[in-house]
């Protein structure tokens, strides 16, 4: 039996439903939007998400209960409202994507089944030309069976993807600017990727389930010609040299930070201390208080407050050596969140930014801590147990020490840095326990973080413009990055 409250079909709580999200961009077009709004409901798919992001309207965009608005209060264009769209309905677990328009509709039930039952991960509402008398003549159709029609272009009406091919190459390019081109470069970064038959395809008998006013010249562009004109101008031949490249670049779609990570983990004893640290976040105050131009956020296992300017991030208490546990606990986190951009991983007790280093990184470059000491140190020595450790310890006895307390770079750079230290430290404890090596646990990192750096190469960069003196208590603090006590 089929129910139907106020035009919409009723799934019952628990009900298997093929996650649906719908997301429509709008800038100051109030009337416009009302009738968008309208139609959707109208034929809304059973159980979807419908989302609204205002690109910064004059007045605030306005929705009915049961519809979700995200607004971005000054405009930032399509790129960033499209991407934000996509934020949205992936963060909200849908598998079918559909980023309207606020100038279409539906006009049918059922409209978006021919889509989601495609095996096709992406498509768009195409029109080969203008309704009326005036022709574009800008496309021409490829291919067409009973249930695809493909063209030599694609217009940005409607469009579909499947989450699959969000994740495997992300959402529109922030290179585009402010818009023009950014859909059907992403769409080609799909097709390049393998993942689709055509780049630009349509379902057959698509102007059955969907209007568009723009198709039929009933509406102004949002963006004014001359505007649109600059744009399309340069961004035309960022799109063209794709193009003819099969060019398959991850473009990240959502709003990007740059973050600054430390760890207070307090559930076990620090090794070197043996005593726990203090569960206190004020230990942390003169850390989070210097930290500028990114967020500042504490990974912590007992705290239950974050020092003021920073973010806590509670993570599991683990048996586990916490000078290993932060660099597990920090893979993870940068794994659940794409948005970064540039990361730093710090000792919260004794470093302190002293300049904005986020301008002045380096692509490809991963920067670390050092000390006016080497690898023959003593302490390295009576601290590092076992074959692995002692041979690296001898290889490198007469380069500069690498110190944990500081690692910086891009959000993939740091991620793998951390897992090589984790691998490290696992594939060790792996031989203890099968007794191919029988030296006692390492319980100190120092060791495993030279070991990441060293595989790294000629990336890895460190000295005065990254930090000061280590334990000089600021000598060089003129042109450092960081303070590190």
């Amino acid at each position: 039996m089929q129910v139907t409250i106020d035009g919409v079909e009723y799934v019952p709580a628990g009900h298997q439903q093929v996650r649906i999200g719908i997301a429509i961009t709008t800038h100051n077009r109030t009337d416009v939007l009302k009738r968008a709004i309208e139609q959707h409901i109208k034929h809304l798919p059973a159980g979807a998400l419908l989302v609204v992001i205002d690109d910064g309207s004059k007045p605030a965009a306005v929705v009915p209960d049961g519809v979700q608005l995200l607004r971005h209060e000054s405009s930032l264009g399509i790129v960033a409202s499209k991407n934000a769209s996509l934020t949205a309905l992936m963060d909200a677990g849908c598998e079918h994507l559909f980023l309207w328009d606020d100038d279409a509709w539906p006009i049918a039930n059922n409209w978006h089944l021919p889509y989601i039952e495609s095996p096709e991960p992406h498509l768009a509402y195409q029109f080969l030309d203008l309704a009326g008398a005036r022709k574009l003549n800008d496309m021409a159709v490829q291919y067409r069976d009973d249930k695809h029609i493909a063209y030599t272009g694609q217009r940005g009406v409607m469009l579909y993807y499947h989450r699959s091919a969000i994740e495997k190459v992300g959402g529109f390019d922030p290179v585009y600017g402010r818009g023009m081109y950014e859909h059907p470069d992403l769409a080609l970064r799909i097709y390049n990727a393998g993942l689709s038959a055509w780049a630009f395809a349509d379902v057959a008998g698509s102007e059955k389930l969907i209007y568009s006013l723009d198709e039929h010249e009933q509406v102004a562009r949002s963006v004014p010609r001359p505007d649109r004109e600059a744009l399309v101008k340069r961004n035309v031949g960022i799109f063209n040299a794709r193009r003819d490249s099969g060019y398959t670049g991850y473009a990240p779609y959502r709003r990007q930070r740059d973050v600054v990570i430390t760890t207070l983990l307090t559930s076990q004893p620090d090794p070197q201390r043996s005593v726990k640290m203090s569960a206190d976040p004020a230990c942390l105050l003169p850390w989070s208080s210097s930290v500028f131009g990114g967020e500042a956020i504490v990974l912590a296992d007992e705290i239950t407050t974050a020092p003021a300017g920073a973010i806590l991030i509670a993570v599991p208490a683990v048996v586990m050596s916490p000078y290993f546990a932060r660099w597990l606990h920090i893979y993870q986190h940068l794994r659940d969140h794409p948005e970064y951009r540039l990361v730093w991983c710090t000792d919260g007790t004794d470093v302190e930014m002293l300049r904005e280093p986020w301008a002045e990184m380096e692509p490809g470059k991963i920067y670390v801590g050092s000390e006016h000491k080497t690898y023959a140190d003593e302490w390295m020595r009576a601290n590092h147990h076992g074959k692995a450790y002692s041979e690296f310890i001898e290889q490198y006895r007469d380069e500069p020490l690498l110190n944990a307390g500081l690692l910086g770079g891009s959000r993939e750079d740091v991620m793998e840095f951390s897992h090589r230290i984790i691998r490290q430290y696992y594939l060790i404890e792996s031989h203890r326990f099968w007794k191919m090596e029988t030296a006692p646990a390492t319980q100190v990192d120092m060791g495993a973080f030279g070991m990441a750096a060293k595989s790294f190469g000629d990336q890895i960069v460190t000295g005065p413009k990254v930090h000061t003196v280590f334990k000089t208590d600021g000598i060089g603090k003129e042109v450092a990055w960081w303070k590190h006590k």
